[in-house]
């Protein structure tokens, strides 16, 4: 396994589960923090000596056109008992100011899509790694003005507790989502969910010709898919 974070790392292990379901042959996997949150033989066979390995791959390989069920590959060991609705929101800072400054989503795109579905949510969920962002204090602020029902996540900057947090994303009905993959892969995981994305980034991303996000654009597939853009 690759030293990727664990959402990269999801996408890297499904992109071997979908090599193996095309090609009708075994699969098996080593064992990565975070695999045994989900139920059933996740690291597959033990490894015999025909073999090949899979190369480096992300969300380039992610829409396959036979898909695996990404929701039944990653299906949640506990599962909470939740009576209301609830929408995760996630920010992403830290490395991204500089691995990408497009990737920092406005406070505008939060609030636009909290306007959007406040009245078919109970209580939205903030998640961060930075918790300097503008847009997390500016979100903050709204929710509070609005007198609209959140919580918080733990802070995933925080390697050894993102699981709590991933989990969170797991369980929601709506995703208010960021460029990470750690909120990508939640998001194909469990349950399915209405997805929003930032209009602004997917754009950059197209004319980029990323090919996850032309391909999440032009209508993804039963894992994920956008339900709407702001």
């Amino acid at each position: 396994m690759p030293n990727f974070g664990f959402g990269n790392k999801l996408l890297y292990y499904f992109n071997l589960r979908q090599k193996a379901y095309l090609n009708q042959v075994d699969f098996h996997c080593v064992f990565f923090d975070g695999l045994d949150l989900f139920k059933g033989n996740m690291q597959g066979l033990e490894l015999r000596d025909d073999f090949e390995t899979l190369e480096p791959c992300l969300g380039e390989k992610f829409f396959e056109k036979i898909p695996l069920d990404s929701i039944e590959t990653f299906q949640l060991n506990s599962r909470s008992e939740l009576n209301e609705k609830k929408c995760s929101i996630h920010f992403r800072g830290t490395d991204f100011h500089t691995w990408n400054p497009d990737s920092i989503l406005s406070t505008e795109y939060y609030i636009s899509a909290i306007e959007e579905i406040s009245g078919e949510v109970d209580n939205f969920v903030l998640l961060t790694d930075d918790q300097n962002l503008e847009s997390y204090k500016k979100t903050l602020e709204f929710l509070e003005s609005r007198k609209i029902s959140y919580s918080k996540g733990e802070n995933t900057s925080h390697r050894e507790r993102f699981k709590t947090d991933f989990v969170t994303m797991c369980e929601s009905d709506f995703i208010i989502s960021s460029p990470s993959t750690f909120c990508i892969s939640a998001g194909f995981s469990h349950k399915r969910k209405k997805i929003i994305h930032s209009k602004r980034w997917i754009t950059s991303r197209t004319s980029q010709r990323d090919n996850f996000w032309v391909n999440l654009w032009e209508g993804g597939n039963d894992n994920y898919k956008i339900w709407k853009t702001f």
